[in-house]
């Protein structure tokens, strides 16, 4: 368990600018706790993080009064609220906030998670299957993880209301988005739970969204993607899940349908073809077990990891042509999980671009 004072650290330390979650557990691993970070303060921080802003405890206060007064909380890393497959990624958060039925929500986390995603502008057939598949994985006990967003996220969530369904939001726990979703974002509060890795009051940004992508994946076993275009958010988080060794299963479709590009790709590449909840149901077991058997990262990495060195190595290693994450691995020498982290930091500050097959590329203006 994290004491009071613990808990108020890590909250400025991952609240503090430029430091995200690898930096974060890297800073943990070294120094042992937040409270010890702060202490030995900006003299810790090499090189450019020198002039590295830590989250101010007044600023922390006003977060936790506004949290407290909207009926929310924070869950830790440590803390059983915390989603438990989310532990196994490389780089966790090591705070979410909550909203929610904790207790149905710690029996949620009792049974098997799918994540269901796809198309905002999703048409009728792809919704009424979504439906169809959300309804027969309810009936055998899977709870499903989405975005809330438009289309099939929405979908998915109102047909698992009853069942189990979370929410995954990339702004602040209390901002509703889209507006429209009011009323459902009010029923999955009252009846099962909404995370946020954003503080609060932070309305969605483009940033944002790839960090929620990576929480709907690492929570968990696998991820079904229905109706996603040739640039969408949806593979985001198909291409995060096998980064995470959790399957992708995708919905074929028309070659005419722009909506289905993206899947048919997904397939062509090596992703179940899902035309019933039994694609997903046959590959569920498997899957449990590997997981299993596996041990947070976090709890098993050393520290002598040097993501900055990781960071440059791959900067200096790509151009503008795409080449293969593993041909990258085997180029720079560095461990898979480590060019993992570092390209998420990378992708999400716009550096390198993530595109299909496993290929990665430099940004325009990089």
């Amino acid at each position: 368990m994290l004491s009071k004072e613990e808990k108020l650290a890590r909250l400025r330390l991952y609240r503090s600018e430029s430091i995200g979650p690898t930096r974060f557990w890297e800073l943990i691993n070294e120094y042992g706790s937040a409270v010890t970070v702060l202490t030995k303060g900006s003299g810790i921080f090499p090189r450019a993080e020198k002039k590295q802003n830590i989250c101010g405890k007044e600023r922390i206060e006003e977060e936790i009064a506004a949290m407290k007064a909207a009926g929310a909380r924070f869950v830790f890393f440590e803390d059983e609220l915390y989603p438990p497959l989310l532990r196994n990624i490389p780089d966790p958060p090591p705070v979410l906030s909550f909203l929610g039925d904790k207790d149905k929500v710690l029996d949620l986390f009792q049974m098997d998670v799918v994540a269901v995603v796809g198309a905002r502008n999703a048409s009728i057939a792809g919704c009424k299957f979504c439906q169809i598949l959300c309804k027969d994985l309810g009936a055998r006990d899977v709870v499903t993880v989405s975005g809330l967003a438009r289309g099939i996220d929405t979908c998915a969530h109102a047909e698992s209301l009853e069942t189990g369904t979370i929410a995954v939001v990339a702004g602040g726990i209390n901002v509703i988005y889209p507006r429209e979703n009011t009323a459902l974002y009010n029923e999955i509060i009252k009846k099962n739970g909404i995370f946020s890795e954003a503080s609060f009051n932070t309305p969605p940004q483009p940033q944002l969204f790839p960090r929620r992508n990576r929480l709907i994946a690492g929570m968990s076993y696998g991820t079904a993607i229905i109706e996603a275009a040739e640039q969408s958010g949806s593979l985001i988080t198909a291409r995060m899940a096998l980064d995470y060794n959790r399957e992708v299963f995708a919905v074929p479709g028309s070659p005419l349908d722009p909506r289905s590009i993206g899947c048919n790709k997904l397939i062509k590449e090596g992703a179940i073809l899902l035309l019933s909840v039994n694609d997903i149901l046959e590959q569920l077991e498997a899957k449990k077990i590997t997981l299993r058997r596996q041990t947070s990262p976090i709890l098993t990495k050393t520290i002598d990891i040097d993501l900055e060195l990781t960071r440059k190595k791959i900067l200096d290693s790509l151009s503008s042509i795409p080449i293969t994450i593993d041909e990258l691995i085997s180029c720079i020498k560095v461990s898979p999980q480590e060019v993992l982290s570092a390209l998420l930091e990378l992708e999400l500050a716009n550096k390198i671009v993530r595109l299909h097959g496993q290929r990665v590329c430099l940004a325009l203006g990089s």
